[in-house]
């Protein structure tokens, strides 16, 4: 939408680097929002930091995205209200205003389509303004609930009280976080800002690690700048592609998908690299006294492109978004005290599908990652009889390697395609080789069940004795985030 009118010299550029305009004002926007986070932690005052994050957090996705900006006042106004009015019922009715808002805005802007074709709007920032917002009314309803009904997640977030508009706005733009992400949680945000919990007695500098993050962020940038000419979705719909010999189409269907996620690699690790210079990011020490800046790390690319296991994949991809779905979708509909479903997997996967658009390709990816999460659990079942030499042989190694990229990249094709129709042509390009593999994985352990690996008395006692143990002190951002662990 009009906002900062268009200049000579952008046109120029875009052209020079091989990017639409709305994607050169985001990458500029983008990466001024490291140095505006950096600035960010040297702010005296606690007021004084939230005015610093609503004025240039407006102004930078201002830039990009003009009027389209005032999207978020509107689902973040009516949250507000809910919050402060019906607090007994915020989390449902914060839900579906937002949920709303964001369908409404994906479906009049097109908004696959549009990514796709490289034309950016507010409706990605709207995407993430949409788990911030759920996510406090959620922590705020919480927050009148007893300790013995609520998990220690959500006991560690809960809101006591209620937010004040200075906190909600500087919540909602903070410094440029609307652009890529990453999702955080309010009191977190609150214990930046005032300077509690672990940043309490200051914090050191994150110079270093930032610039480290940002270095590699331009590292993938380029990458996918330089291969997605030859791999992009458009070859896995052109004739060439159709006419290749069988071998041919599946290293294409491995290499397209790869490219892809490295556009992905380059927003986080940007996102990351300001999070770490304006100290949100610390985490405290290790236990060797080293520095952690890992709080939101959304993103881990050797432990993506090199996974043995699909099941891990959400540990180490989308990470904070999977933080989200794991806390407000998959752990609420699962009863306390009982353990989740496959059903609970499938409506956890829908709800990720619908929040990215409802493009039928992100309907067919969610609901197929549904599979590959369960089909890895199978082989985990059955893996976990062998001596441990056999688990680690190479070649058996390779083989989970190879099949966990495989299925990975077949179902994320329809992630890229978004359409129907020509999704289900490039797996039937292979014969829908990937699904078969992983329904013939789940189907032979109903007919021939993994059995359950003894355990010693001593075994049972040791892990008797750690469990309350082990609950009290989960971190909140660590396996938690993954939609279905093993």
């Amino acid at each position: 939408m009009a906002g900062v009118p268009s200049f000579g010299w952008e046109s120029d550029l875009a052209a020079a680097l091989g990017l639409t305009g709305s994607e050169l004002r985001f990458t500029i926007s983008f990466f001024l929002s490291v140095v505006v986070s950096w600035l960010w932690r040297f702010v005296p005052t606690a007021k004084g930091r939230h005015l610093y994050a609503i004025v240039t957090g407006f102004c930078l996705v201002f830039y990009p995205f003009g009027y389209g900006c005032f999207h978020a006042l509107v689902p973040s106004t009516v949250t507000y209200v809910i919050m402060g009015c019906l607090r007994p019922q915020a989390a449902s009715l914060a839900w579906i205003v937002n949920f709303t808002y964001l369908i409404g805005c994906h479906v009049a802007s097109a908004s696959g389509t549009a990514w796709k074709e490289g034309h950016m709007d507010f409706t990605g920032a709207q995407m993430v303004l949409t788990l911030k917002m759920i996510s406090a009314a959620v922590c705020y309803q919480d927050g009148v609930k007893n300790a013995e009904v609520l998990r220690p997640y959500q006991e560690s977030r809960k809101l006591v009280s209620m937010p004040s508009p200075l906190e909600w706005l500087s919540y909602i733009f903070a410094s440029g976080n609307l652009l890529a992400g990453p999702f955080f949680e309010l009191r977190d945000y609150r214990d930046y800002i005032e300077r509690r919990g672990p940043w309490a007695t200051g914090f050191p500098s994150g110079v270093v690690p930032g610039l480290v993050r940002l270095f590699k962020a331009t590292v993938c940038m380029a990458f996918h700048l330089r291969m997605t000419q030859g791999f992009n979705a458009s070859t896995l719909e052109s004739a060439w592609y159709h006419s290749q010999p069988l071998l041919s189409r599946v290293i294409v269907l491995y290499l397209v998908p790869t490219v892809y996620r490295f556009k992905y690699y380059f927003a986080w690790a940007v996102a990351e690299s300001g999070l770490t210079l304006s100290g949100f990011n610390y985490n405290g020490k290790n236990a060797r006294g080293v520095f952690l800046w890992d709080r939101y790390v959304n993103a881990r690319i050797r432990h993506v492109e090199c996974q043995t296991s699909l099941a891990k994949l959400p540990e180490h991809w989308n990470v904070c978004t999977g933080l989200f779905l794991r806390q407000y979708v998959y752990e609420r509909l699962t009863p306390k005290g009982k353990g989740p479903s496959f059903f609970t997997l499938i409506v956890t996967q829908l709800v990720s599908g619908i929040w990215h658009g409802l493009f039928p390709g992100y309907v067919l990816f969610f609901v197929s990652s549904a599979l590959m999460f369960q089909s890895s659990k199978v082989i985990y079942r059955y893996e976990r009889n062998w001596p441990l030499q056999l688990q680690r042989f190479p070649l058996w190694v390779l083989a989970k390697w190879a099949y966990t990229a495989f299925t990975l990249n077949y179902c994320a094709s329809a992630f890229m395609i978004l359409t129907f129709k020509e999704s289900l042509a490039v797996w039937r390009s292979i014969s829908f080789l990937g699904h078969f593999m992983m329904l013939s994985l789940i189907l032979v352990s109903l007919v021939l069940p993994p059995k359950t690996p003894a355990r010693s008395l001593d075994a049972i006692k040791e892990e008797q004795q750690q469990q309350p143990e082990v609950k009290a002190t989960s971190k909140s951002n660590r396996a938690d985030s993954m939609i279905a662990g093993q």
